[in-house]
C-alpha cells in the first residue's frame, strides 16, 4: 500500500506540470476567412455566376410563360395536332428549365468550391503555423454557432496571431 502511494505522489506533481503545458487557444474560422482579400474576389465570382444563372432563367420563365398565356388565348379553336403538338413544346420547355436550373445549381457549387477551397486551406495553414510557433495544445472553433461550454480566461483568441500570419489587419 505504501508503494502505491509513494507512486501516486511522484506522478501528481508531474500530472501538473503537463496541465498547465496544456495551451489553448480558440478563433473563429469564417472571421477569419471572410476577412481574406481573397475570399472578396471570389465571393464576387461566384456572385456573378449566380446573377448570370437568374438573369437567364428568368428569360426561360418568361419566355415559356408568354408560350402558355399564347397557347391558352388560342386552345380552343386549335386542331387537335396543332394543340397536341403546343402543350409537347410548353413540356420540352418546362422540362428545359428543369434541367437548367439543376446544372446551374450544380456548376454553382463546383465554382464555389473550386473557389474557396484554397482560400480555406490557407487559413487552416496559418491557424497550425501559429499553433506550431507558439506552441498551442488545442486551437478551437469558438465561431458562431459553435456550442462551447466555457472559454477560460486562460484561452487565447488567436485571431490576431493568424491574421499577421496572412498580413491581415
Amino acid at each position: 500500500m505504501k508503494k502505491i502511494i509513494f507512486a501516486v505522489m511522484l506522478m501528481v506533481p508531474a500530472l501538473l506540470m503537463a496541465q498547465e503545458s496544456l495551451k489553448i487557444g480558440y478563433i473563429n474560422i469564417n472571421e477569419l476567412i471572410t476577412s481574406m482579400p481573397e475570399y472578396d474576389t471570389a465571393a464576387k465570382q461566384i456572385e456573378d455566376m449566380n446573377l448570370t444563372y437568374t438573369t437567364e432563367g428568368k428569360k426561360l420563365q418568361d419566355e415559356l410563360q408568354k408560350k402558355f398565356a399564347e397557347y391558352q388565348a388560342a386552345a380552343d379553336t386549335l386542331d387537335a395536332t396543332i394543340k397536341q403538338y403546343k402543350e409537347s413544346e410548353l413540356q420540352r420547355l418546362n422540362q428545359s428549365i428543369e434541367e437548367f436550373t439543376q446544372n446551374a445549381q450544380t456548376n454553382l457549387q463546383k465554382k464555389q468550391q473550386e473557389l474557396m477551397t484554397p482560400i480555406i486551406d490557407k487559413a487552416n495553414k496559418a491557424v497550425k503555423q501559429v499553433g506550431d510557433a507558439n506552441g498551442y495544445t488545442y486551437i478551437i472553433e469558438a465561431g458562431a454557432g459553435q456550442i462551447l461550454p466555457y472559454i477560460g480566461a486562460k484561452a487565447e483568441n488567436v485571431m490576431p496571431l493568424v491574421k499577421k500570419v496572412l498580413n491581415l489587419k
